[in-house]
């Protein structure tokens, strides 16, 4: 099976005002990570990672342990708005690639958020939503008579046998494991 465009997987990792709620309103990025995907062959042609300094909610104690993504890391970092646009650039022109992610239905509308938040308009730079290889994966567990509860990355990786040592929770190792994710499901 072939795309008809380069697929972007993109991760996100996020602090908020209240940890456990993860409230889009009360969330702010403070990293991205990405990688494009070949249309064809489906490999990793190229890679994004940024760490962004969260303007309305620090980094709790809580998001450090699972991120391990701390204050300090963060505190000469670029903003949202700065990290965004390099981003844009480097994904290229606007409708040549598929936005993507695992569990897009989180991922979208806080990228979409912190987009309006910093005065830009998405629409000036994506068209549409985008591909939940979440959703794909709960397919590929069903039909290979697998139990579809408790998804995770990490779980699915388990499940399809792919091997790595990714840091998990960390946006760029995210993208990257989606990517395999996908890759089984499409290819095999």
């Amino acid at each position: 099976m072939k795309f008809s465009s380069d697929i972007i997987i993109f991760d996100l990792e996020a602090s908020c005002k209240t940890f456990g709620k993860n409230e889009i309103e009360e969330s702010n990025i403070i990293e991205i990570g990405a990688v494009k995907l070949d249309k064809k062959t489906l490999e990793i042609k190229a890679e994004f990672s940024e760490l962004i300094k969260p303007g309305d909610y620090e980094i709790l104690p809580e998001i450090s342990k699972i991120t391990n993504i701390s204050p300090e890391m963060v505190s000469d970092k670029p903003n949202f708005k700065e990290v965004f646009l390099k981003f844009v650039d480097w994904y290229g022109e606007k409708n040549k690639s598929i936005l993507s992610s695992f569990g897009i239905y989180y991922d979208l509308p806080l990228l979409r958020k912190e987009v309006r938040v910093s005065g830009l308009n998405y629409g000036d730079y994506f068209v549409g939503g985008g591909l939940d290889v979440r959703s794909l994966a709960i397919y590929y567990l069903a039909k290979n008579k697998h139990s579809t509860s408790g998804i995770s990355i990490e779980h699915l990786l388990q499940k399809m046998e792919i091997k790595t040592d990714f840091q998990f929770h960390r946006a760029l190792d995210d993208a990257k494991a989606t990517a395999l994710i996908l890759q089984k499901i499409m290819i095999g």
